[in-house]
């Protein structure tokens, strides 16, 4: 019994391919864990959308097959006709080299120490990291200010908007204007 599956996908629409690999059976509804691809499931397959089961085996076994293959895809003419970014699971595979993520024009880089990485970064994630503290620090700000009526009530009995003129006539009472108001 085979426990994965290496699988091809053809997008006939825009001619591209996604070669990937399961663990599980090929009649369950995994499709694909692509992050460029559209995702879809088994019950909504695009229109011009197949796939070819290549081979089964044992997880091992075809995280290797699946490496050898994008391998072969990527060293060939139709790389720019695949989804696939990277070249396979990296737990049973050799990270020395090539296959190593980090590996530029003949040498492997750190990656904080890659001045083009950090450039990158500044430019696609910092904004959305200061987004993401301008709303945590609005929802913060939001807090204190709850806190801060939460006491003025507790202080004084009202709320904040209450004005000071409405509890002054409460505590006064009609006063004077009683007799003008009959």
């Amino acid at each position: 019994m085979s426990e994965a599956f290496i699988y091809l996908w053809y997008d006939a629409l825009n001619k591209m391919y996604y070669l990937g690999k399961h663990k599980g059976s090929p009649d369950d509804r995994y499709t694909h864990s692509s992050t460029i691809w559209e995702s879809f499931t088994k019950d909504n397959i695009p229109e011009g959308v197949t796939r070819e089961i290549l081979a089964e085996g044992t997880h091992e076994e075809m995280c290797v097959l699946e490496h050898e293959l994008l391998v072969k895809a990527k060293n060939g003419e139709d790389w720019d006709r695949y989804y696939n970014e990277s070249l396979g699971d990296p737990r049973y595979i050799d990270q020395s080299g090539e296959n190593n993520p980090n590996y530029k024009h003949g040498s492997t880089v750190g990656k904080n120490s890659d001045a083009e990485i950090r450039r990158k970064w500044d430019k696609l994630w910092q904004p959305i990291y200061r987004a993401k503290n301008i709303e945590k620090y609005r929802a913060q700000e939001k807090i204190r200010s709850q806190r801060y009526r939460d006491k003025k009530k507790a202080e004084t009995g009202f709320a904040k908007g209450y004005s000071q003129a409405k509890k002054k006539a409460e505590t006064q009472g009609e006063g004077t204007l009683k007799a003008f108001l009959k």
